[in-house]
């Protein structure tokens, strides 16, 4: 008796002691490397006002391969397509936190519209107002791509939630496209982690911008490999050192913001994987360019 009593504990104890399996770390998605993505920022902004559905339009008719859209969260839950924290309503600065979709309405951006530097058709001044994801989403579906920044998210709560809801309701996540439809940057490496466990199928790009050298730690790569799949680099700090540096690390770069043509021509060269630009039609001639290698 006191031999089987000694052996139920033992049993209890070996089974206390006993972990349950580990699950493999979940991997991050990832991103086209053979390709040079011209991502519009604010649509074609350098041609007309951007975050309007007219830029947007213009952007996709220039051969960009993602559409940037800045995001802020309206004091009514709104995802507003705006870059600035603030807008001047009723001869007052106040924050996009603190007003209503509604109110931001009455805001005009197309009326700084400079028709003497148009180069495209006049889009419809009803195309050139201050627009919401959803208004996007719907405009152009699954027809493009979407490069989302997260503006400020410590100032929105529950802004990756929501995000994630309209993109979930749009049917633009867990797809087979070879190039993903979504893809989701911020500066804010916590509200990545967080949208990475929320719904880790969508590629993230961690935002920086360097005063001077571009250079991450080993530690600094070790942690943002848990989660991103590439980076955002103000373009002045970019270097072929560390864009070969990023890619041994299976991080894509993506600098910011490239509108001189001899530029991209040399980024391309130098082997990054996109530019964010205000001229997408540019890009997309740099993009297609055969190289001499390519005429040989």
């Amino acid at each position: 008796m006191k031999k089987l009593m000694f052996l139920s504990i033992l049993l209890i104890m070996y089974g206390c002691t006993q972990q349950p399996p580990q699950q493999p770390p979940i991997e991050r998605p990832s991103l086209p490397n053979y390709d040079f993505l011209i991502i519009a920022h604010r649509g074609a902004s350098a041609y007309t006002t951007g975050h309007t559905l007219a830029a947007y339009e213009m952007a996709v008719h220039m051969g960009a391969d993602y559409i940037e859209i800045d995001l802020r969260m309206t004091k009514d839950g709104k995802l507003v397509a705006l870059h600035d924290s603030v807008v001047t309503l009723h001869n007052a600065q106040q924050a996009v936190a603190d007003v209503t979709f509604d109110e931001i309405q009455l805001l005009f951006p197309g009326k700084e519209f400079d028709k003497n530097h148009l180069a495209y058709t006049l889009p419809n001044l009803e195309d050139l107002r201050v627009v919401d994801l959803s208004e996007i989403l719907f405009h152009f579906g699954d027809s493009v791509n979407y490069y989302i920044e997260m503006k400020s998210p410590e100032e929105y709560p529950n802004i990756e939630e929501e995000l994630l809801r309209q993109l979930r309701e749009h049917h633009l996540l867990n797809r087979d496209d070879a190039t993903p439809k979504v893809i989701i940057q911020s500066f804010d490496a916590p509200s990545l982690k967080e949208m990475f466990a929320l719904e880790p199928s969508i590629p993230l790009i961690q935002l920086y911008k360097f005063s001077k050298e571009a250079k991450l730690s080993k530690k600094e790569l070790r942690e943002l490999t848990k989660y991103a799949s590439g980076v955002g680099v103000n373009v002045e700090v970019v270097n072929r050192k560390f864009i070969d540096s990023m890619h041994r690390a299976r991080l894509l770069v993506h600098p910011y913001t490239v509108n001189d043509e001899d530029l991209m021509r040399s980024l391309k060269k130098f082997g990054v994987n996109g530019i964010f630009t205000d001229r997408p039609d540019v890009a997309y001639r740099v993009k297609n360019e055969k190289s001499s290698i390519d005429i040989d």
